[in-house]
Parts: structure tokens; sequence; C-alpha cells
């Protein structure tokens, strides 16, 4: 075997190029002298790459694209970020009044600004070390609650302020959360999803301004044992909640948007043609909106339809907004939890209205009625075309039903062994996300979670469109390195190793698995032993297509 590596055309054609942009690059020093040094200095370099660069021993077989294929294996580890009731945050509430200090005095104004400063600061520093405490467990994707009780985390132009951020209902804390967790998910290469509960105000007390939406559109609002809800049943809500998603995802560089589980409440479903009241309580009336808009459908069809129109609504805006963006629903974990809300899965599955499912399965193997891996079964299949994600109760650790931590390391090793669809290329369950963010932070978990199942680094799989928004890279071989240009858009490379993972394709091919090696913002990388090796362009949690395959000697 020659000592020497052996380049293709296409290679050496690439090297060229990059010498004479590198050069080009150059020209822009004044002193003639500098370049000649650094040129000089450069084909030194690039002599050693192609002269004195050592193939390995003990080579591989290389990728034969007519017969083998690649399986590779990424997996979608998301938290929740909750924010209602300041769950995981915020912690502190910034004081827009003045305060009364520890003598009884009341604050100057310079008092008041440093103040409010500091809260702000502090405020911001907790949701950017929340999103790092996240990435430290080994998820790579955030849902971040941005709407819970029709109120928002972001300058809205059609909801007030969320009032956990300031003591001052509707006024903003100065400055845009929303924003500052999209930058801070990309900067670790983490996917971020806006999290909204699209039919919940909350209750009848919640702190809220006069000229609030809810009170602005009283006529779409229901009250409900002491809570406020819109009516799904006006298809007046369908408009405006098209609208939030359209303004949300026109704002930000979201990779998606999730709503959960709250669509009808709960209790109404058999309930008869209208909730009875109690006690002389308030109770779900929509028996005018039925005789309008039920077209001859039950009761019962006609709600369902309702839920139906929301998420396809919302599926629509969020692709007009943003086509490279995804729309999911995180459902109860049974298919009859969710159905007793009106809401049934399988019409979005079949309509073509969801790009994602995440089924809150959180119970433990064992359960009576909820088995884990009985649960998770049926999801996958009565979902095969859709992508579900497991929703985990972190939230239950250490609790009777979750008293070891080995109950997560089964289930999540269950979730990888889900049903593969047409081999091990497609299947559909893609991952898992935790409930919820505080639960899964402190080192206990963080480490078991780390020493089990997250040992490895991997990305999220590209949903929907996802994997549209940037190009593919070229690579060629330097030596032993791997060599690419810079592709648009792209903040950073990912490069794979393949592996031999024992099953062969129909014509007697390899199946080969592919292994993360490392993600950096370079465009050279040194390959530390032989094979088959090619590389993703990601931005933030999204990537291209993989590159052509490169074997190294």
């Amino acid at each position: 075997m020659s000592s020497r590596a052996t380049f293709s055309q296409f290679e050496q054609k690439s090297v060229y190029l990059v010498t004479l942009d590198w050069c080009v690059q150059n020209l822009l020093y004044r002193d003639m002298k500098k370049l000649v040094v650094s040129l000089v200095a450069f084909l030194v370099s690039g002599l050693f790459l192609f002269g004195f660069s050592q193939d390995f021993e003990n080579s591989s077989a290389a990728f034969d694209v007519e017969k083998d294929s690649i399986y590779i294996p990424f997996e979608f580890r998301g938290a929740w970020l909750s924010t209602v009731e300041s769950i995981d945050w915020p912690k502190v509430k910034i004081h827009l009044t003045r305060q009364t200090k520890e003598d009884g005095s009341v604050e100057s104004s310079s008092e008041m600004k440093a103040r409010i400063s500091k809260e702000r600061e502090q405020q911001k520093k907790d949701l950017v070390g929340l999103i790092n405490a996240i990435k430290r467990t080994g998820c790579n994707a955030v849902m971040f609650q941005v709407v819970s009780n029709t109120d928002a985390l972001y300058p809205s132009k059609i909801l007030q302020w969320a009032p956990s951020l300031t003591d001052i209902p509707g006024e903003g804390p100065g400055y845009d959360p929303l924003a500052l967790a999209v930058k801070t998910a990309h900067s670790l290469g983490m996917q971020i999803h806006a999290w909204i509960n699209p039919l919940r105000i909350g209750k009848v007390d919640f702190p809220r301004r006069e000229d609030n939406i809810c009170y602005v559109k009283k006529e779409l609002v229901q009250e409900h044992n002491g809570r406020l809800y819109w009516d799904p049943g006006n298809p007046q809500m369908r408009e405006y909640l098209g609208n939030l998603a359209t303004e949300i995802m026109s704002k930000y560089e979201l990779d998606g948007l999730h709503i959960d589980d709250y669509f009808y409440p709960d209790g109404l479903k058999g309930s008869g043609e209208q909730a009875k009241s109690k006690n002389g309580e308030k109770v779900w009336n929509d028996e005018a909106l039925f005789k309008k808009y039920g077209n001859g459908k039950t009761l019962d069809q006609w709600r369902e339809s309702n839920i139906d129109e929301i998420v396809k609504v919302m599926h629509e805006a969020v692709h007009k907004t943003r086509p490279d963006a995804v729309f999911g629903v995180s459902p109860a974990g049974r298919l009859v939890n969710t159905q007793a809300l009106y809401a049934d899965p399988r019409n979005w599955a079949r309509q073509g209205t969801i790009d994602y499912l995440i089924p809150q399965i959180y119970w433990q193997h064992g359960h009576a009625i909820a088995d884990f891996k009985k649960v998770l079964d049926s999801w996958s299949g009565i979902l095969e075309d859709v992508p579900v994600i497991v929703g985990m109760a972190a939230y239950r650790y250490k609790s009777k039903a979750f008293p070891e931590f080995s109950e997560y390391e089964l289930q999540v090793k269950e979730c990888r062994e889900a049903p593969y669809l047409e081999g091990p290329e497609r299947q559909n369950v893609i991952g898992q996300c935790w409930f919820t963010t505080h639960s899964i932070i402190g080192d206990e978990f963080t480490s078991k979670m780390l020493n089990t199942f997250y040992q490895d680094e991997t990305l999220t799989p590209n949903i929907g469109n996802g994997g549209n928004i940037l190009q593919s890279p070229e690579v060629f071989r330097m030596g032993n390195h791997l060599r690419w240009g810079e592709v648009k858009n792209a903040d950073s490379f990912a490069v794979y190793r393949l592996e031999d993972s024992g099953q062969r394709t129909s014509s007697g091919g390899v199946v080969w698995k592919a292994v993360f090696k490392e993600k950096f913002h370079g465009f050279i990388y040194k390959c530390r032993e032989a094979g088959n090796y090619f590389v993703l362009a990601c931005k933030g949690g999204s990537h291209s297509q993989r590159s052509n395959v490169i074997f190294i000697k």
C-alpha cells in the first residue's frame, strides 16, 4: 500500500480552489512580503496534508453507494420549560412599583431604578442558566412555555404580558424573554419550540387589566368551574389562534410551535346535550353555537370537529409563516383520556395537520390501567405515519410509582426499541420529552441521565421540512483529514463515522450505523481511525441531509 494519500480529481480541484480563495483573501494585506511568507506557510502545511499523512492500517470496507444503506440514530431529547405559576421560571419577579425598605423608608428613584435593573438581570440570568442546564442533561430541545393563561412571555400585539414577570398586570419586563431563549438555545445547538396553551384563560380572579382580550372578546369566553376558557365552538376562535401562531412564528426563528392537552374541560363529554348546572355555578353552555354551526352532527361530533379545526388552523399558520418549522401536540397519555376532551389525534394524523405528537405517558410498568409499555405500543400502532415523542414523568422520580431511576432507563430503552417501520431507517418513536425542567436538572438526575441513556451526544431528527433549510456540504479527503467548504446559513458541522450494524440490505449490502463523533465550527476534521465518514451542516437545532461519504484508509 502506498504511503501517500490518493486524491481524486474532485479532491485536487477542491484543494486548489481552497488555496486560491485563501490567497485572494490575503491580497488584502498591504505588505506583499507578508503575503509571500503566509503563502509559503500555507503551502508547506498543504504538503504535509498531501504527502505525509499516512494511511491507517487495517482499514475497513468502503461504503458502497449502490448497495449499502445508512441508519443515523437521531433522537429528540426535549424538556418542557414550564412558566405557568412559575413552575420552572421566573422565580424572580420584577417589581416596577416603588418598594418600602427594611427600615420603613421608601426607596428613592435612583434606588428603584437600580433594583429593577438587578431584578431584570437576575430573571434573564436564571432563564439562560435553565437552558444551559437542560443542555447539560444530554437533551437537545427545549419546549418553552410562552403562553399559559392567555398572556405572553414576548411583546405581543394580541396578548398582554404574563403577570409572572412583573408586579403590574400587563406591564413588560424591559426585555424579550422569548428572543433570549431562542438565542440561547440555538447558540447551544438545541432546538426550541414555543409552547402555548391555546384555550386556557385561567381562574376568574386571575390578575388582568380591564382591557385584556378575554374581556374585550367576552362573547368568545366560557366560564366553567371557576375558570375561564375560550370556546372552540365559535369560528372566531380559529382566527384568533391562527393570528397568534402567525405572530409568534413570524417574529422568531423558532423550530416549532407546540400545544398541550387543554382542549374542552374534562367532564363535559357524556354529560348530556349541555352541561347541567350544579349548585348554581356557571357551566359550559354552547347550545346556541351548536344550533348555528352543528350542520347535522351530534354534539360530541361537532365539539370534536371544532378541536380538529383549531389544530388545522394552527398547523397551516405555522407552515405558511415558517415552512421549515413544525407544529406538534402533546395530548393526554392514553387515547381514551384525550378523547374525553373531544380531541382525537387519529383525526389529525389522517388529515395531515400535525408534524409530531408527544403523548404524556406518565405511568410506570405494571400500572393496572396504563402500563407504560402497553400505552407506548398503542400510540405507535395508531399513528404509524406521525413521529411520536414520548412524554416522560421526571416529576414523579422517587414517588411510590417511580422509586428507582431504573424505571426511566427501561422506558427510554423501550422507546428506542419501539416498532420499526420498513427497517431501522424509519421508526415513528423518535425520542423523549421530560416534564418538567427543574425535575431533571438536579445533580443526581442529570448524572444518572448522562451515565445511562444519554452518554453520547446526538442531533434531533429533522421533522417535516426542517432539513430543507440547509444545503449538504461537499466533503473531500486530504490525507487523514476531511475538508469541506462553507454552507450558507450553517453555524456548525457534525461529523459521523459509519460502523457495520451486522444487518444487510435486500441487495446484500451493509446497513451502516452512523456514530456521532464531533460537532464544531470549523471546516477541517482530523480522522483518528480508518473508516467511512460523512458530515452534516447545522443551524441551531436543525441540520442538513448528509454529505457524500468519504473513505479514510
